[in-house]
């Protein structure tokens, strides 16, 4: 006996109407009529509120191929979650290294290493681009280095995601992806904000320059 089918003889060996049972969990008679006639499957919160009404188990309701069909759709919604999250993982992860290796943030300073008196008093003025991981490996850090092999470590495991793998080690995978990833991205900002620092202390632009 499928769902809809149950739902139809329990209800009416408790003695409720569709008007009754539709109160009991708080939804319109048309849905229960819909329910009845197996147009509608119930979502979780209705089934068990159904189950709850009829004095039954929610295991008690469902067939054995309706459990299958639900533990299916079940796997089914999570397989596409974790697609969703590992293109957003692997996009932002290419992003965050092109970012990290780019010059794109434009420093602007002076050089005072040109300065002689009396000949020359005014210092050079010296403007440019550099990258994350230029300015830090620079400036003696190696944050941005670290953070770059994290997010190609980071990229590398979000592909894998999509590979034909055991669950088990998918699931390994998943997680030492969300590490890495959720590591990278605060390294990213920290390496942002040294950078940031680094160039704007004295001496970076004649270093640069030179």
């Amino acid at each position: 006996m499928e769902l809809n089918e149950k739902i139809k003889k329990l209800r009416k060996e408790a003695g409720l109407s569709q008007e009754d049972l539709a109160k009991k969990i708080y939804v319109s008679r048309t849905l229960i009529t819909k329910y009845e006639s197996g147009s509608v499957f119930p979502t979780q919160e209705n089934l068990e509120k159904i189950a709850l009404a009829l004095n039954v188990k929610v295991d008690e309701l469902l067939s054995d191929k309706e459990k299958n069909e639900i533990v299916e759709r079940s796997y089914k919604n999570n397989q596409r979650l974790w697609i969703i999250l590992n293109i957003c993982f692997a996009s932002l992860s290419i992003i965050f290294l092109l970012l990290t290796v780019i010059p794109f943030y434009k420093y602007s300073g002076y050089d005072y290493s040109t300065v002689s008196y009396p000949d020359n008093p005014t210092p050079t003025h010296v403007t440019g681009f550099t990258s994350i991981i230029g300015a830090t490996l620079r400036g003696g850090n190696p944050i941005a280095l670290i953070n770059l092999v994290l997010l190609v470590c980071s990229l590398i495991s979000s592909l894998l995601s999509f590979s034909n793998l055991s669950i088990k080690v998918l699931k390994i995978i998943r997680i030492v992806s969300i590490i890495l990833f959720s590591i990278s991205l605060i390294l990213f900002f920290v390496s942002f904000a040294l950078m940031v620092s680094i160039i704007s202390a004295p001496g970076f632009q004649m270093n640069v320059r030179n």
